[in-house]
């Protein structure tokens, strides 16, 4: 409970009035002593009263996109007993909001819609919300916390359409590569084994399960029927004071998503690659629907033993076997500069081919990151070197645009 200015005005006009009725002798002047004080006494009582015995619920959508404005209803339930008056409510999912609510009569549901901007990735779980009231008299204010029903919310990462990406070429199959179940055949991936039959190269023979089982054994090869992009992240660290603004790891989520699909829709298989798992082991997702991807991204989180961008890249290689094209995708800080990225850049690009790298500009308060063009211009050079393109995302410029131009290595000349 806490005490307006309100209620010292009008104890301090009662012990006038009293004060007054005293030297003159005036009855009415007590009488109005009396009210002031009264009207204090009601209004310390009956805020209690109010935030007490309310049911209240939360009608959000299940899925909602970082930067959308879904509707939110809160529904506010009367107790048996009494009328709740003056309530108001501040709710901090998904974006923080004051809700009048006004009165609610015994058993009275009342609903309240608001429109909410999804500013932060990740599962937006049920909150309990701040009731408060300070009726009828405004003299003082009662809060209390209460809890709320309702499903989570998951906020996933923006996805920007691209259309076609300049740096991979539309598949002749029509079949949409991230739902395309594995089939037997003769490309680079790993199924699994089976006895050997007629025909099968002597090469495919898998020498340990032969040798465990006493039957030749051979490997079975996935069907290579579409070209594959990897998406190697930088999620080591984030800026959690960026305020309503997107973090470094939201742009560069939504980068990765936004490039994912685009791919996905030419008839690319896309994998995503981080070093954030918690045993410091790069973290692959391969073979995932649209909202499976979506659904990692929306999760990602840096972790305390996350390793540097620099040594994941340089360790990709390995784990990116029949990978056509690697798109390096990073925020600027300060240990992502030429020194570091340049000799794991060069060794993707003499065992993979094709590298594009997608610098992801920060402002000049995002934890020291750098954002000055020189410095930039510098890495882009060095990159360029290493035999990488590289499209700049630069603040205020879209993912779209940023694709769209030439590679800053022929900008840069």
């Amino acid at each position: 409970m806490r005490l307006r200015k309100r209620a010292i005005g009008l104890l301090i006009g009662a012990g006038v009035l009293f004060f007054l009725g005293t030297n003159v002798q005036a009855g009415w002047l007590f009488v109005l002593a009396a009210m002031l004080l009264g009207a204090v006494i009601t209004g310390f009582v009956l805020p209690a009263r109010s935030t007490r015995g309310i049911d209240v619920t939360r009608r959000a959508p299940d899925r909602v996109h970082q930067g959308e404005e879904p509707l939110v209803d809160v529904i506010v339930r009367g107790g048996r007993r009494g009328t709740r008056r003056g309530l108001i409510l501040h709710d901090r999912f998904l974006e923080a909001a004051n809700l009048w609510v006004g009165t609610v009569r015994p058993g009275e549901r009342v609903e309240v819609t608001t429109r909410r901007v999804a500013r932060r990735r990740g599962t937006h779980a049920p909150t309990s919300v701040s009731v408060r009231s300070a009726a009828p008299f405004g003299v003082a204010e009662r809060r209390r916390r209460v809890e709320v029903g309702g499903e989570s919310t998951l906020v996933l990462p923006a996805v920007e359409p691209l259309g076609p990406l300049p740096f991979v070429q539309p598949v002749s199959t029509s079949e949409i590569a991230m739902h395309t179940a594995p089939r037997r055949g003769q490309g680079p991936e790993y199924l699994g084994v089976r006895e050997y039959r007629p025909g099968d190269s002597m090469r495919h023979v898998h020498w340990a399960s032969t040798a465990r089982t006493g039957v030749m054994m051979v490997r079975e090869l996935e069907q290579e029927q579409t070209r594959k992009l990897a998406i190697v992240i930088d999620a080591s660290r984030d800026d959690e004071a960026a305020g309503e603004a997107f973090t470094p790891l939201d742009r560069v989520c939504s980068a990765a998503a936004s490039i994912a699909l685009a791919a996905l829709a030419q008839g690319h298989g896309a994998r995503l690659v981080t070093g954030s798992s918690d045993d410091g082991e790069l973290d692959v997702l391969a073979r995932a629907s649209d909202d499976e991807l979506l659904e990692h991204l929306a999760l990602l989180r840096p972790v305390a033993r996350a390793r540097p961008f620099a040594a994941v890249v340089a360790d990709v290689a390995p784990a990116l076997r029949g990978t056509e094209t690697v798109v390096l995708v990073f925020p600027t800080w300060p240990d992502n500069d030429a020194e570091h990225l340049a000799p794991a850049v060069q060794a993707v690009a003499e065992s993979i081919g094709t590298v594009v790298a997608i610098p992801v500009m920060l402002d000049r308060g995002a934890a020291r990151g750098v954002s000055s063009e020189e410095r930039l211009a510098g890495l882009v050079q060095r990159l360029r070197a290493a035999g990488a393109s590289v499209h700049a995302w630069r603040l205020g410029a879209s993912l779209s645009a940023a694709l769209g131009e030439a590679p800053l290595e022929a900008v840069s000349r």
